[in-house]
């Protein structure tokens, strides 16, 4: 995780890490393997329409998610990049996390468009 650590900290400050984790339970939902009704809770209003836009784009559940990077660019801010594929498709995700009085919440989310033309670098 690339977070800032010069943040003064105070008591009510969540971990940047709970926000990864509410991600991969976002990850799971778009897999089929948590409920989406579950993931509402963790999400505001207008990151709900978000991830619910996602939801539909998405031709069909994905087989394998993963957190690639997390930033922390304030204090009350996480962003997190993830990797979604589904068979040889590979599409990057973003998600944005705002602190709330409640913890992390879901503030909004998107895929990230790659050209179509290129085929995506694999590791060897």
């Amino acid at each position: 995780m690339n977070c800032r650590n010069d943040f003064p900290e105070s008591p009510n400050r969540f971990s940047p890490r709970q926000a990864v984790s509410y991600s991969a339970f976002f990850l799971n939902v778009l897999t089929g393997r948590k409920s989406a009704a579950e993931a509402r809770l963790l999400a505001t209003d207008a990151g709900w329409a978000a991830f619910s836009r996602v939801r539909r784009r998405v031709p069909s559940r994905f087989r394998q998610v993963r957190v690639v990077r997390a930033n922390c660019p304030t204090r009350d801010s996480t962003e997190i990049v993830a990797m979604v594929e589904n068979g040889a498709a590979h599409q990057a995700m973003t998600f944005t996390f705002r602190a709330t009085p409640h913890g992390w919440r879901l503030d909004h989310c998107d895929l990230i468009h790659a050209n179509q033309r290129h085929r995506p670098m694999h590791r060897l």
